[in-house]
């Protein structure tokens, strides 16, 4: 964040309180102003960086009290499952739902952060579109967006993600141009919107729920819209350590030669980027486990 807010981000990190409200009382912008890099706001740091520090609720009540945005702080939450300030900014009166095409639950799905989740469900969270019934597992959820020809209804939504729109974001402007490029891409045709809930349904361990939408047309080894770190489901599957799904996926024809198109890996590398070191070595291609020949 700028330089202005380091003496309360020091604060916050450190879990004094009586710090943080010293120096909100000289200066209650610090609460409501945007920093121009890194975090938006310190409320957001604060759900972010602030995870275990003591008086985090309070220091998030503090920063409340003289004024902060409080719908993206709770979205924060959920991407990294602070579940005591989510619920603290939940209490003070923040969406459930979020205020975008992007909501928190959403992003705590993407996470697999299970306690958010559960969280914001038991708040009255809504299922809005097909990725999120398809992240949750509930197959009548995802069925509810399909018409009884198998047709997939407007209500299923439209392609998003938690960056929202690109250029009125404060990353740099390298960062911004790729993911702009990426949204320019996009295609709100049927096939791509049941592509990207597919992506959930793989990644949440749903195999009930993969299984209906490639019966809907799912294509088992696309690359879909909406995501950053853009892979095949069997990509996530392996970044999350399902073996039971990374099977099925190979079963009906997942391909574990294909690389993702952001570093360039392949399912075997995600599954070891994700702390899956057996998982990869068994994704690992039949090509890459010879040994090449003395001439």
């Amino acid at each position: 964040m700028d330089t202005r807010f380091h003496p309360a981000i020091a604060k916050i990190k450190s879990g004094d309180l009586e710090g943080l409200k010293s120096l909100l009382e000289v200066d209650r912008s610090l609460a409501t102003d945007r920093s121009s890099v890194s975090h938006p706001t310190l409320l957001q740091c604060l759900a972010l960086e602030a995870t275990d520090v003591p008086n985090r609720v309070e220091l998030a009540k503090a920063l409340v009290d003289a004024g902060a945005e409080i719908n993206e702080p709770l979205c924060a939450c959920a991407s990294i499952d602070n579940v005591a300030v989510g619920e603290f900014l939940l209490d003070a009166g923040a969406k459930v739902d979020g205020t975008g095409g992007w909501s928190p639950l959403e992003e705590a799905l993407y996470w697999g952060n299970q306690k958010m989740i559960q969280l914001l469900l038991d708040r009255g969270a809504r299922v809005q579109n097909l990725r999120t019934a398809a992240g949750l597992g509930g197959i009548d959820l995802v069925r509810n967006f399909f018409t009884p020809e198998g047709q997939l209804k407007p209500e299923a939504g439209r392609i998003d993600w938690p960056f929202g729109d690109p250029r009125r974001s404060n990353l740099n402007p390298k960062i911004k141009e790729e993911l702009q490029a990426k949204m320019d891409g996009w295609s709100e045709n049927p096939i791509e919107i049941i592509n990207n809930a597919f992506i959930y349904a793989c990644m949440g361990n749903h195999i009930e729920v993969a299984r209906f939408l490639l019966a809907r047309g799912a294509e088992i080894n696309s690359i879909p819209a909406g995501f950053d770190y853009s892979g095949t489901g069997l990509h996530y599957a392996a970044l999350r350590g399902h073996r039971e799904m990374c099977d099925f996926l190979l079963e009906h024809g997942a391909d574990r030669a294909i690389r993702d198109t952001k570093v360039g890996s392949l399912p075997s590398g995600w599954a070891n980027h994700g702390g899956h070191a057996d998982l990869g070595d068994y994704l690992q291609p039949a090509s890459l486990h010879q040994t090449p020949q003395a001439n």
